[in-house]
């Protein structure tokens, strides 16, 4: 019996779970984006300090990277200087450990920076980043990434979270708070494809033409807020 109430209480969820789906679609058709909490479509979540203090052993060389705030930066991870955990108690990490398409999000310090991990059993979370992995039925994460760059994100949400707060650092509850913009996923694709190839430009230009190099930059800030801002409709 207490397994078929089980049963019962997932069913039940898994038809909670259609009917919100179901719900969000229906708003995109109708309006061109859905309005959604984060904490509502993705797991939000940090790496507590004591686990690392008490499993995690650093080393300069290996091939397990823990990926603290300083590798997070301009919307990509930066490896140049990266401690490595190969030698820790790793079966004790399992909620730290990041799967190709979870994003981080810097929370203590330089608040707000972001990346999309691309490889699965190679990164682990460090203490002060957040992990978000969203529903990907609903959301591009690198949807997610070029949205939680834009100026007026910043100007609604970071900063005005920021403000009101005497320290540096944005707790998980906040986090989960954030309001985010879902148009459809081929909206999503058709939005990430095109900054992607103006994210390409601005890299592939980086070893000559600095003036190019900024007036590409510009351009590509311009269109990634004009994709990513969605006006209230009466």
């Amino acid at each position: 019996r207490q397994t078929d109430r089980q049963t019962d209480r997932q069913t039940d969820r898994q038809t909670d779970r259609q009917t919100e789906l179901s719900a969000i679609k229906l708003i995109q058709y109708v309006f061109g984006y859905a309005s959604i909490e984060l904490g509502t479509i993705a797991t939000v979540t940090k790496l507590a300090g004591y686990e690392f203090t008490k499993y995690v052993t650093y080393s300069d060389e290996g091939k397990i990277i823990a990926l603290r705030g300083l590798n997070i930066k301009n919307g990509k991870l930066d490896l140049s200087d990266v401690k490595y955990i190969d030698k820790s108690d790793l079966s004790k990490l399992n909620r730290s450990k990041l799967c190709s398409g979870d994003m981080l999000f810097t929370y203590v310090g330089t608040v707000g920076q972001v990346a999309v991990i691309h490889e699965n059993d190679k990164y682990y979370l460090a203490p002060n980043v957040a992990l978000i992995r969203v529903d990907r039925k609903l959301v591009n994460p690198e949807y997610m990434r070029y949205f939680f760059q834009t100026k007026v994100f910043w100007d609604t949400q970071i900063n005005r979270l920021l403000q009101s707060s005497s320290m540096k650092n944005m707790p998980m509850e906040k986090i989960r708070k954030f309001i985010l913009q879902i148009p459809s996923m081929e909206e999503q694709n058709r939005i990430v494809e095109i900054l992607d190839h103006f994210d390409a430009l601005c890299n592939d230009l980086s070893t000559g033409l600095p003036a190019e190099i900024e007036a590409r930059q510009k351009q590509y800030q311009y269109y990634r807020d004009k994709l990513l801002s969605f006006k209230e409709r009466e």
